[in-house]
């Protein structure tokens, strides 16, 4: 028996249980039943929860934390500091995570907006979509390189997957995968958005998450391949603005621009709780980032840089001002890396696409096949032809190649291109550089000294 309840009839169970008897003033432990403080999200683990009787406990990923003395909260094993990254319209910035220090870390910008990091190298990859272009840079400096300057405008967010060595990108109503080198590019799903808006990826389980926020606003998962597609959460949502996932408590968190809320939920959308809601704390969020306990996102109202407790949303604090509305957010920390996985054995000639846990297999980017080993890709293009890059996949006649007329819509065909001084639509001999006209092209005479006018004919 447990003891008689307070004279004013209001009963009272331990920690962790719940009464069930009917009497008024007392209850028996019989009646106690244990609930799960893990599934109703009514813990304070700062990773994984685990239900005991009457109780629970917390536990950390054991090969980067302990587990600290209030025996709840987890405390990483090593002293390295993270750094916040921003995209800011014009430049892009770094920043400690107590937002004491601030740099510049690239500048001369159109309108960034989307920005991802390769941590093992070291490289910034960024989306500069009023010119067109997608780069990436060495976080040093020293080494920049244009990837792709071809259907950037229009992009809503790009993903590193480390593992894989890809480069997820949402465009307009389609997902596509390309190499981190921008060589070798897929589309794993035509028009399957309206509105899409975040981006973000789970190499270590081979997921992917992305949301819409249409008038029918969802975040859907699938596998880093393109397979097994679902929309995990579709209610009580309406601008999904912002998606990052805490690896160690596998969980998923978004941003709602609209509700003014910040969400998490498991990664499989269940499990859903508020972290933080209220047009004063969050009016406006754009993107978001987890680490440790914290969340940190950017604010189109607030125009700054915010963080608060992941569980619960105390310590509400702005890190940074900004003049204008900040954009894409990120955190460079070097020691959660894999140190080995399975792409690097696959032996994959273009794309090696994580298929779901620790699985992988190896694909083409557009306008190649894979061939019988499995491994090796083969253009769909004969020798004498070229492949468009983008999103067409066409085979033009290397004949066409720099004639100063675009036969591709990416513009591939006349890029890289040696000086012309012949007018658009004739041929320009290779060695000589003299003119000829179509009409003489393929006819079975060598107009060029170097015969380049009949080498490409079918």
């Amino acid at each position: 028996e447990v003891p008689e309840c307070n004279t004013n009839g209001t009963c009272s169970c331990s920690t962790g249980s719940f009464g069930t008897s009917k009497e008024v003033f007392f209850c028996s432990a019989s009646s106690f039943l244990d609930i799960d403080e893990c599934e109703l999200g009514i813990h304070n683990c700062s990773q994984k929860c685990h239900n005991t009787k009457g109780s629970y406990r917390c536990t950390c990923h054991s090969e980067y934390f302990k587990l600290a003395s209030d025996q709840r909260s987890c405390k990483r094993l090593d002293s390295e500091e993270p750094w916040l990254f921003f995209a800011y319209g014009q430049s892009i910035w770094n920043m400690s995570m107590n937002g004491e220090e601030i740099y510049l870390q690239k500048s001369g910008l159109q309108k960034v907006a989307m920005i991802d990091l390769y941590i093992k190298e070291k490289k910034l990859y960024y989306a500069d979509v009023q010119p067109n272009i997608l780069e990436v840079t060495s976080l040093d400096g020293i080494y920049s390189r244009q990837l792709q300057t071809f259907e950037v405008d229009g992009l809503e967010g790009i993903a590193v997957d480390w593992i894989g060595k890809n480069l997820y990108s949402l465009r307009r109503t389609d997902l596509f995968v390309q190499t981190l080198d921008g060589l070798f590019r897929k589309i794993l799903y035509r028009k399957i958005f309206r509105l899409p808006r975040a981006l973000v990826v789970y190499p270590q389980k081979g997921k992917l998450y992305a949301s819409d926020w249409s008038s029918s606003a969802f975040i859907a998962c699938l596998n880093m391949d393109g397979t097994k597609w679902q929309k995990i959460i579709t209610a009580g949502i309406i601008w999904p603005n912002a998606l990052t996932i805490d690896i160690f408590s596998e969980r998923i968190f978004w941003a709602d621009a609209f509700l003014d809320t910040i969400q998490s939920a498991d990664l499989d959308g269940k499990r859903r709780r508020t972290v933080v809601e209220g047009s004063n704390s969050v009016p406006h969020v754009f993107s978001l980032a987890v680490f440790d306990d914290h969340l940190y996102w950017t604010d189109w109202t607030y125009r700054g840089v915010l963080k608060a407790n992941k569980l619960n949303g105390q310590n509400f604090t702005i890190l940074e001002r900004t003049t204008f509305s900040p954009f894409s957010i990120n955190l460079l920390f070097m020691n959660f890396l894999d140190k080995k996985n399975a792409c690097d054995a696959a032996g994959c000639s273009q794309l090696c696409l994580i298929s779901g846990g620790k699985k992988v297999k190896c694909e083409c980017g557009d306008g190649y096949f894979l061939e019988k080993d499995g491994h090796s890709c083969k253009s769909k293009c004969s020798d004498k032809e070229i492949v468009c890059d983008g999103s067409e996949s066409k085979c033009v006649s290397k004949m066409y190649r720099c004639d100063g007329i675009m036969q591709c819509k990416d513009q591939s065909d006349e890029q890289n291109c040696t000086l012309r001084i012949c007018p658009p639509g004739h041929f320009q001999c290779q060695t000589t550089k003299d003119c000829k006209m179509p009409s003489a092209i393929c006819d079975g005479k060598r107009q060029c000294v170097d015969g380049s006018d009949e080498r490409y004919c079918q």
